[in-house]
């Protein structure tokens, strides 16, 4: 537990330090945990009798991601456009992962295992590469919202975690998804809730940001990322294991740790950019 504690501690601050830096430092991490994401990702649907394109998942979610800063770079960080060509480069690289991914099934003439293999690599792209590449996008959100957005989307999904986590061990009784993850709770569920909350309403005098606002945009970061997390449950079940990988020592892999940031950070992204202008 100490251990769990000292490098939960250390990692939060080393991350919470390169968002607040932002830039290329903030890129690079971001394209870190991608890497290692996609990674744990293959070592999963292997398990499964699966196999991984995992070079495909790698040239396709960093490409995104390099794209994406040069783009901000050159039309400049305070330009909405900048993120319209983003989401634009997105649904472009989706395209053409759709085309490797099945290409290599087709070329590989397995019409039993090509279907369920493709799904699965081009599942892997999407959620580990793109949906990392949306963590990128709201930390580039022009002016200080950015680095606002982006700091209360993972304060809140934290502080969601964490609550459900005492909650659930505590007081647990009643199961939240028995065959999917037996250890979650309803009571940590609603008890992730209440400290998503309290969460978005001490952001919310911080930022100084409407209250009642910021408080629907942190209860849609909660359910954004219970939901993430019973995703990466999912996975990790079908594979028969525990975590995911084990890159912070007491705290599981990648997965184990950005699954709920991985759903909830594409949710404000879009609230925040086709919605903020008028009401955050």
């Amino acid at each position: 537990m100490i251990q769990r504690i000292i490098s939960g501690i250390l990692g939060a601050a080393l991350f919470l330090a390169i968002i607040n830096y932002g830039g290329l430092p903030f890129t690079l991490a971001i394209g870190l945990l991608t890497v290692l994401g996609i990674l744990e990702y293959g070592e999963l649907i292997k398990k499964q009798n699966l196999r991984s394109q995992t070079q495909v998942q790698l040239f396709s979610s960093l490409s995104v991601l390099a794209l994406i800063y040069v783009i901000t770079n050159k039309y400049g960080l305070d330009s909405l456009e900048s993120l319209r060509i983003g989401e634009q480069t997105l649904a472009l690289m989706l395209i053409i992962s759709f085309i490797l991914i099945f290409c290599g099934e087709l070329f590989r003439g397995d019409p039993e295992q090509g279907l369920i293999n493709g799904a699965a690599n081009l599942f892997g792209t999407v959620y580990i590469g793109f949906m990392f590449a949306y963590i990128l996008l709201l930390r580039f959100i022009p002016g200080n919202n950015g680095l606002v957005y982006v700091l209360f989307t993972v304060l809140v999904t934290w502080a969601n975690d964490s609550a459900a986590f005492f909650i659930g061990i505590n007081f647990g009784k009643h199961k939240l998804s028995p065959k999917i993850s037996p250890k979650k709770s309803i009571e940590g569920s609603i008890g992730g809730l209440g400290g998503g909350l309290l969460g978005a309403a001490v952001l919310s005098w911080y930022f100084q940001k409407p209250i009642g606002l910021m408080l629907v945009l942190g209860c849609i970061v909660v359910v954004a990322g219970q939901f993430g997390d019973l995703v990466e449950s999912v996975i990790k079940r079908n594979a028969g294991v525990k975590d995911s990988g084990n890159f912070l020592p007491g705290h599981g892999g990648v997965l184990d740790r950005f699954d709920s940031l991985l759903l909830s950070a594409p949710v404000v992204y879009y609230i925040v950019t086709y919605f903020g202008a008028y009401y955050l």
